[in-house]
């Protein structure tokens, strides 16, 4: 899969400089420096511009950028980066860049000692007899295939280049530049862009693959095993394959090796600012890319790679999306099943993608669905209920809102519902455990292609209130009236507590009870815990009681049923006049 997410990325590098730029462009165009003290040095020696670089993760954009030295700092930057810093210039590690041309330090190495004149000078004698440093065989033979593409070194100007460093670095406040902090210090000698990409050449392909020891050498060409999101070491046995001539995973060529890294710096950029989704689209040639809280508008089939930053750019996750489609097949209605006043804004029909995880997102998961697709278990920053049940089904939601796969998911999503509720109720969140209530009633009817629900909550509160009313005592007739019933008894007599920290949790025994008789004796125990507060001549609390112990059909328990009844108002305290209440 990644060698064809490669294929569409080099047509669109193709495709740029078609258009007469640079084929980096397309990486340069979405390149966000370090923060840091950028400066650039003339031919003659002048500071020709100095930015103090920071990117603002909230407005993600760059502040402190000179328009018209921006795009060329960017360019001097990127082309004199390291691989890593597990393959630097300076075997010290104080020196982070990679050619005579630019000079990059922490600023802290300024003042803390690890920066002098011997440091200087290791960094400028190492570029300038790169044969010393690669003394082994295979690291010659890169530093060789690469030496035989490009000019020699220009010894004069890296000289020049040293000068000025030892010259200026240490007194740069008194040219007017502050210095603070832990950010860098970088400065760019200006010379043609051809000598910048000649320079890092030098450089890159002697580092370009994870270790040169595995290289091998076929019809003129070399072969080496990439570096990106790979290793081979003592840590990871498990990625050779010791059954085969050759143990390494894969091998690519070194002109593979570099296009590989390109993509990775695209993805770079990409994930530095925001942007973890990437849709790839081998068929028109495309590369979107959006962050967590945006989505895709428009029907889609292709490769998708959630990436992450560290270090290095990190694929998470990765998959072929065969009928991703923004636009539901149907609308989804969100319906409230029951009469309590509520946000009736939410209460509407959906048509897209977006909009259905997000009530998913705000409405179960307390806005840590889509944020959390992709993150390692001991990363997430929620534990209890919430944390339970995302980890258990973000796969399947994320394969249905994505990939447009359906299975289980009905199921699914009625578990984690019920899971939500019960957890709301227990906190005392009420209110959000209606809306969660009815979001369930809600997918369970879309998800039963549109038919109503078996269940007509509002239909069996009127006849329930219809019934507690009468002069005579009358039957419940069905299981979801008793157990409605039975939801809205114990909402009472928890009621009657006169404890004085009263949880709604108090009523988890009567959700986790599966027993039709074990329910009954339960709330036989609560009557007799609270019938002293009770009116004898209270109509409607004898009715509802007696009709709830007189039903004998009911087999297995309807917990959505009497969670219904829990959370919806409770009829025994609705007013019979505008004076008179029930237990008066």
């Amino acid at each position: 899969m990644l060698k064809d997410c490669l294929e569409v990325f080099k047509r669109q590098m193709q495709q740029v400089k078609e258009k007469g730029r640079a084929e980096d462009a397309l990486i340069l165009d979405s390149y966000i420096p370090a923060d840091g003290c950028y400066i650039s040095v003339n031919s003659d020696g002048i500071i020709a511009c100095q930015m103090d670089l920071k990117f603002n993760k909230k407005a993600k954009q760059m502040e402190g950028i000179s328009q018209r030295y921006y795009g060329k700092m960017c360019f001097f930057d990127y082309h004199s980066r390291l691989v890593s810093m597990d393959k630097p210039v300076d075997p010290k590690k104080v020196i982070h860049s990679n050619n005579y041309l630019s000079f990059w330090v922490k600023q802290e190495s300024l003042g803390n000692g690890k920066l002098n004149q011997e440091a200087i000078d290791r960094y400028f004698d190492v570029l300038k007899n790169p044969e010393k440093k690669y003394a082994k065989s295979k690291d010659r033979q890169m530093y060789d295939y690469i030496a035989a593409q490009i000019d020699e070194i220009n010894v004069e100007k890296l000289e020049w280049c040293r000068d000025w460093v030892k010259k200026h670095i240490f007194s740069l406040e008194d040219m007017g530049i502050s210095l603070s902090g832990k950010n860098y210090l970088k400065i760019f000698f200006e010379d043609t862009e051809e000598r910048y990409i000649q320079e890092e050449q030098r450089y890159l392909i002697t580092k370009i693959f994870n270790k040169n020891d595995y290289n091998q050498e076929i019809d003129g060409k070399i072969w080496g095993l990439p570096n990106d999101n790979l290793g081979m070491n003592q840590k990871k046995p498990y990625m050779a394959h010791k059954t085969r001539k050759t143990e390494l995973p894969y091998m690519i060529t070194a002109e593979d090796a570099v296009l590989q890294r390109k993509f990775f710096d695209y993805l770079y950029n990409q994930a530095s600012a925001g942007k973890v989704n990437i849709y790839i689209d081998p068929e028109k040639g495309e590369i979107s890319a959006f962050s967590k809280e945006e989505k895709m508008q428009k029907d889609f089939t292709g490769y998708y790679l959630y990436v992450q930053k560290g270090k290095e750019v990190q694929i998470m996750h990765q998959d072929v999306i065969v009928d991703y489609r923004y636009h539901l097949r149907k609308r989804f209605q969100y319906i409230n099943v029951f009469d309590r006043k509520t946000e009736e804004e939410l209460y509407r029909d959906y048509g897209t993608v977006g909009q259905i995880e997000s009530l998913l997102n705000e409405i179960l998961f307390s806005k840590w669905l889509v944020t959390n697709y992709f993150t390692p278990v001991d990363e997430l920053q929620i534990s209890g209920e919430t944390a339970r049940n995302l980890i258990w089904s973000r796969d399947a939601i994320f394969a249905w809102l994505y990939k447009n796969e359906t299975q289980n998911i009905a199921g699914i999503l009625s578990k984690v519902s019920v899971n939500m509720i019960k957890d709301s109720i227990k906190n005392g969140y009420i209110s959000k455990a209606v809306k969660q209530f009815n979001l369930k009633c809600s997918l369970e009817e879309y998800f039963s292609g549109g038919e109503q629900m078996s269940t007509d909550y509002e239909s069996i509160r009127k006849e329930l209130r219809r019934k507690i009313q009468s002069k005579e005592t009358e039957q419940i007739t069905s299981d979801e009236e008793y157990y409605y019933a039975v939801g809205q008894l114990v909402n009472y007599f928890i009621s009657l507590s006169k404890a004085k920290d009263k949880k709604h949790s108090l009523a988890n025994p009567f959700f986790n009870i599966k027993n039709n008789q074990a329910l009954k004796d339960k709330l036989r125990q609560y009557f007799i815990k609270y019938n002293y507060q009770l009116n004898c001549s209270g109509t409607w609390f004898n009715n509802l009681y007696a009709m709830i112990c007189n039903y004998t059909k009911a087999e297995k328990t309807d917990q959505n049923s009497m969670i219904a009844g829990y959370i919806n108002n409770n009829i025994l305290y609705q007013k019979k006049n505008m004076e008179e209440q029930v237990n008066e």
